[in-house]
């Protein structure tokens, strides 16, 4: 016998207990692409990019091929971004059972600073942008559309490709404390005007002290433009 047949003799005769045996037990491959099929026919109809990871399994573990389909099920419901853990059974004379881990990111456009920015800068359309984030630590606060944040100011400092969220802007100050105002005080269709002096600051919808230049009454209005404030009597 030649080099090259003892060499093909010693492949085959030690290879094929091998192969043969690992037929015998589950693919981790298989079983991780059937995981991640299930977490995709529950996400759901969702309108943002998702990425699914199925984590590792122990390679040392040996599970018998299973006769009949692979249960699966999640170990707590609903399906949530971030992690999750599904738990994965044969159910037959083999009885198995392992729990792998996953975990779910979504992406979506979100809002943030196209450049640096100062506190109670007022934001104009070319000063954000949109940049595809993952969202699954942002919650509900950070915005995707640029109408959302045009002419508000920020109340902190932002440096570029910061988030911009609720949290992060606030409404103009209109009206600041010295300034005169027209009152508009009105009830059940009658309507006068006076002039006041406004004794705090004050954006569209606060409610600020106020004080009658002619009757000295210190009264509490509405803020509804720079120079106007409503009071219903």
């Amino acid at each position: 016998m030649n080099l090259f047949s003892k060499k093909i003799f010693f492949l085959f005769f030690f290879l094929q207990p091998a192969l043969a045996l690992e037929a015998g037990f589950e693919k981790h491959d298989e079983i991780k692409q059937q995981a991640h099929r299930f977490l995709e026919a529950n996400l759901g109809v969702i309108d943002k990019e998702y990425n699914i990871q199925i984590h590792t399994i122990d390679p040392r573990l040996k599970l018998k091929k299973c006769p009949s389909p692979l249960q699966i099920h999640l170990t707590d419901t609903p399906i949530k971004p971030g992690r999750n853990t599904l738990n994965i059974r044969c159910v037959s004379t083999a009885d198995w059972r392992i729990f792998i881990s996953s975990t779910i990111t979504l992406y979506d456009d979100v809002l943030v600073a196209n450049k640096p920015m100062r506190k109670g800068h007022l934001i104009q359309k070319d000063d954000i942008r949109l940049m595809k984030k993952e969202i699954d630590n942002l919650g509900s606060l950070y915005l995707s559309e640029p109408s959302q944040a045009v002419n508000l100011v920020l109340k902190r400092r932002l440096r570029k490709d910061d988030i911009i969220n609720v949290n992060t802007l606030a409404q103009p100050i209109l009206i600041n404390r010295g300034d005169r105002v027209s009152i508009m005080a009105s009830n059940d269709g009658f309507k006068i005007s006076m002039k006041g002096i406004a004794l705090k600051k004050g954006s569209m919808g606060d409610k600020i002290t106020v004080k009658n230049i002619r009757t000295k009454k210190i009264i509490q209005a509405v803020v509804t433009n720079k120079n106007t404030v409503k009071v219903t009597i």
